[in-house]
C-alpha cells in the first residue's frame, strides 16, 4: 500500500511511523554493505609486458656485460581501496626451477589509486648469466626459459584514514627468450581473485535485495 493511500486512510502519524520503521530496517543492511565494500579487497595483478636481454640476440657477438631490461605493470581493480607497496625485490633466474639467480633489482615503494594500472621498468646487470650456454640452448631448442620473481608486501586503504596490516605479495612467471633476446605481453592471471570478487558481489547483491524487500514491505 502506498504512502498516499496510507495517508488518507490512517493519517500522517502512521505514515511517518511506517517510514521510520523502513529506515531502521534498511540501515543495518546499508551499514553492512559499506563495511563489506571496505574490508573485502582484491590483491593487485601483475603483468610482465617486456623482458629483453640484448646479449642473447642472434646477431650479437658480445659474451659479457649482459643486461636485462624489463617492463612490469601492476593493476589495482579494487573500486574503493588504494594499494601501498613496500619496496619490491625483483629476482631473475636462468631456469624455471629458479635455483640460480643471475640479477636483482629493487623497485622503490609507491602507492596506487583505485581501479588503476601502474607501470614500472628498469635495467639490471645479469652478472650471473652464462651467455654462451644460454645461446647454445636457444640454438638447440629455439628458446631458453628464464624465471622472474617478485616479492614485497602491500597494505590497503580502509575508510580513508586507516590502512590494513601488511600482506605478503609474491608473484613469479616463466619467460621464454628466443634469438631476438626479447619476450613481451605475458599476463599472470590469478583466478582466486576472480572468485573472491564474484563472492563479494553475490553477498552485496543479496543484502541489497533484502534491503529492498524490507523497504517495500
Amino acid at each position: 500500500m502506498g504512502d498516499v493511500q496510507d495517508l488518507r486512510r490512517y493519517g500522517p502519524e502512521y505514515v511517518i511511523r511506517k517510514n521510520k520503521i523502513k529506515i531502521c530496517c534498511s540501515l543495518p543492511f546499508i551499514i553492512l554493505i559499506i563495511v563489506l565494500s571496505n574490508i573485502i579487497y582484491i590483491h593487485p595483478s601483475f603483468k610482465l609486458k617486456k623482458l629483453y636481454i640484448p646479449v642473447l640476440q642472434k646477431s650479437s657477438n658480445i659474451s659479457t656485460n649482459a643486461t636485462i631490461t624489463f617492463h612490469f605493470s601492476f593493476g589495482n581493480s579494487n573500486p574503493f581501496q588504494d594499494v601501498y607497496y613496500a619496496p619490491i625485490n625483483v629476482t631473475f633466474y636462468d631456469s624455471p626451477s629458479h635455483n640460480h639467480s643471475i640479477a636483482n633489482f629493487t623497485i622503490p615503494k609507491f602507492s596506487q589509486g583505485i581501479d588503476s594500472e601502474v607501470d614500472r621498468s628498469g635495467t639490471a646487470n645479469a652478472t650471473g648469466l652464462d651467455v654462451e650456454a644460454a645461446k647454445r640452448e636457444i640454438a638447440t631448442n629455439g628458446f631458453k626459459v628464464f624465471h622472474v620473481g617478485l616479492e614485497t608486501s602491500v597494505r590497503y586503504q580502509l575508510y580513508v584514514f586507516w590502512k590494513t596490516k601488511r600482506h605478503g605479495y609474491r608473484r613469479g612467471v616463466d619467460v621464454k627468450i628466443g634469438d631476438s633476446g626479447a619476450h613481451a605481453d605475458f599476463e599472470l592471471k590469478v583466478w582466486v581473485q576472480v572468485i573472491v570478487v564474484l563472492v563479494a558481489l553475490l553477498i552485496i547483491g543479496l543484502f541489497i535485495f533484502l534491503c529492498c524487500r524490507c523497504i517495500k514491505g
